[in-house]
């Protein structure tokens, strides 16, 4: 994934995509979660602090249920040290399988094994401020954590996005109650031309359910 900060966030015309689909076809947007995906969220914070505070997590939850944390391409053991800047990359993933996820696993008892590629916070200013963070949600995390990111609304790049909708089968669409860009409808053939989305660099995908749409208030 391209690396984005803060000010393509705030210095692009950014348009917003939002989808209205069955609950059976919100996986199918599961690809981008672990494509990689962007929030404009607080930065100069623990990770830890960002997890609970930003996302909503119980600490119970991220102690038991993440098990491996990446930032900027390194394992983390210590969630409360490490820091989040603008344009960092965290990926988060649940248990993962022999060996390698074991020694992987933040603060597991292998950690040792990577010592030379664990996350050491850097002795530089930091400055909490809005920005970009890019994500990464592996296994497990991308059932239980996705469909609530996808109703807040993530930022993607539009060329990821076209690459999975163009190939999506009819009963995908078939699903598709109501598709719009900047609150104007949308067909699924603009997905499978592509140049209607790919004129933009990032979109701000948001999915709903029509269960989703009963607590909203009325336009």
């Amino acid at each position: 994934m391209s690396c984005f900060t803060k000010a393509d966030l705030e210095g692009r015309s950014i348009p917003n995509l939002s989808f209205v689909l069955d609950d059976r076809q919100a996986s199918s947007f599961f690809q981008i979660l672990q494509r990689g995906f962007m929030l404009y969220a607080l930065v100069g914070c623990t990770v830890e602090s960002f997890l609970t505070d930003q996302i909503g997590l119980s600490r119970a939850y991220v102690r038991e249920r993440i098990q491996s944390v990446f930032l900027d391409g390194k394992p983390v053991d210590d969630l409360n040290s490490a820091m989040i800047r603008d344009g960092s990359h965290l990926s988060l993933s649940a248990a993962m399988p022999g060996l390698v996820g074991a020694t992987m696993r933040t603060g597991g008892i292998y950690s040792g094994f990577r010592s030379t590629i664990t996350h050491h916070e850097r002795d530089i200013p930091i400055v909490r401020e809005k920005g970009c963070l890019h994500l990464k949600f592996f296994n497990l995390l991308m059932k239980e954590l996705g469909s609530d990111m996808l109703k807040k609304g993530i930022y993607v790049q539009s060329s990821h996005l076209v690459d999975i909708l163009s190939t999506e089968s009819p009963e995908f669409w078939n699903g598709c109650k109501k598709i719009t860009l900047n609150g104007y409808p949308m067909s699924r053939d603009s997905f499978q031309e592509g140049e209607r989305l790919t004129r933009f660099t990032l979109v701000l995908l948001s999915v709903i359910t029509p269960g989703d749409m009963a607590g909203l208030p009325s336009s």
